[in-house]
């Protein structure tokens, strides 16, 4: 496959633009920065593109079989719109170009917590949530574009992220909370998302993963 990957200098988007390559497919990172990535290889290309111009991230979308989005909030306190914002000029260039799948990282905090210990609930609703306040009400907003599209999305909400290495081992649950998710390493985060690009389970479908 030909994929577009946004977010591809972060923690998880380095590991999906890594894993792809693994996996044969070609690549395009897209990034502010070109200089900031720093592997090379011959189905890898890197695109300069600021997400938030409607331009720059059609002309980085044309072409390709898929959109994989590891954006996340630049600030963990200021109000910010960046995922809406970048989601919203992905899914509009993907309906003029014809590309129809993509598969977003989100976070398990937004989901009930139904099947989460006590301690953890707690944790989430008087720890995280008031203290991540913004960078959430940007994910509930990108969560609810993804929702109101046509399109082949897919919502991957993991609990915290750790760096641990690749297993290749972990849970998810599919439109239904995943019980006692505490924590998934970027690599195995970025592992299930390449894995589910073919999985028609979870086309227009809410996916939790963790260990």
């Amino acid at each position: 496959m030909r994929l577009a990957v946004f977010g591809a200098t972060g923690g998880t988007g380095e590991q999906l633009v890594e894993q792809a390559l693994q996996a044969g497919h070609a690549v395009t990172a897209v990034v502010r920065r070109p200089e900031a990535v720093k592997l090379q290889h011959a189905r890898l290309t890197v695109r300069r593109g600021d997400v938030l111009d409607a331009g720059d991230v059609e002309a980085a979308i044309a072409g390709h079989d898929a959109v994989l989005s590891a954006l996340g909030p630049r600030s963990a306190r200021a109000p910010t719109t960046i995922c809406r914002d970048a989601v919203g000029h992905m899914l509009a260039a993907m309906e003029r170009c014809g590309v129809r799948r993509i598969s977003c990282v989100s976070s398990l905090a937004l989901g009930d917590g139904a099947l989460q210990s006590w301690p953890a609930r707690l944790f989430m609703r008087h720890v995280l949530q008031p203290l991540l306040r913004h960078p959430f009400d940007d994910l509930r907003a990108m969560e609810a574009r993804l929702r109101s599209s046509s399109l082949e999305w897919t919502i991957v909400r993991p609990p915290r992220l750790t760096n641990g290495r690749r297993l290749g081992r972990y849970r998810y649950a599919i439109d239904t909370p995943l019980a006692r998710a505490t924590t998934i390493s970027r690599a195995d985060l970025a592992d299930s998302m390449l894995a589910h690009l073919d999985d028609r389970a979870t086309v227009r479908a809410v996916v939790e993963v963790a260990y």
